[in-house]
């Protein structure tokens, strides 16, 4: 994508995201108020499953507008120096695991430090365990760990999925590209930006058997 062409997504994002996040919000505001009229106890269950689906899909939607606007703008990191492991940790316990899922961690960077923006990597990890979460269905056992290598720092997220589908393996960190449902397919862009944002650089490894990619970063 040339300058030009990302100075035309950076305005389209700006002005689709004001158009519809305020209709958004009207819907948002509307099902407060049809909630606080319903009676306290005794909710029709099929009243109450809309109004959830009405919130989640409000949320999803809010969920790609942001990631839009984030890509379409420059990224300049906050950055902070962290300890690698409990840093890592800390996110691996906040992910909302899917229903039959979990996590298996093994914290091995042995007290090794980096200097990274914490809400960037924070979500770049989300989006690798989404992902990984994903290829198995939402179900089995994520594997995340951490390690030093030289001078830098490495977290990686491994699936036992079917691995990454050979139709995008070529442009699998280009914007707009997935095969999920649903998505704009911008969570492998949005991480390499963050990523090399902070100095480092995102890999991975596939086979029949999984996925495995790597957050790389810097170490102090």
């Amino acid at each position: 994508m040339d300058r030009a062409q990302q100075e035309l997504l950076r305005r389209a994002a700006s002005v689709i995201g004001h158009d519809l996040r305020n209709p958004m919000a009207i819907i948002n505001n509307s099902v407060y108020f049809v909630r606080a009229k319903l009676p306290a106890d005794g909710v029709d269950p099929k009243v109450e499953k809309h109004l959830k689906i009405i919130e989640s899909e409000i949320a999803r939607a809010d969920r790609l507008l942001t990631d839009m606007l984030t890509f379409s703008r420059p990224y300049l990191p906050a950055a902070e120096t962290k300890d690698f492991d409990p840093f890592i940790e800390s996110r691996v316990k906040e992910y909302p695991l899917p229903e039959g899922g979990k996590i298996d961690f093994k914290p091995e960077a042995k007290g090794a430090r980096s200097r990274f923006d914490p809400a960037a990597l924070g979500d770049a990890l989300r989006r690798l365990l989404d992902n990984a979460f994903f290829a198995m269905g939402d179900k089995g056992t994520v594997k995340v760990s951490t390690h030093s290598v030289k001078d830098t720092v490495v977290a990686c997220v491994a699936d036992s999925g079917p691995g990454v589908d050979a139709k995008i393996k070529d442009d699998l960190y280009e914007a707009f590209m997935t095969t999920k449902p649903k998505g704009l397919g911008l969570g492998l862009s949005l991480a390499r930006k963050y990523l090399e944002g902070n100095g480092g650089s995102i890999t991975h490894e596939t086979g029949p058997k999984g996925a495995s990619f790597r957050l790389i970063l810097p170490a102090i």
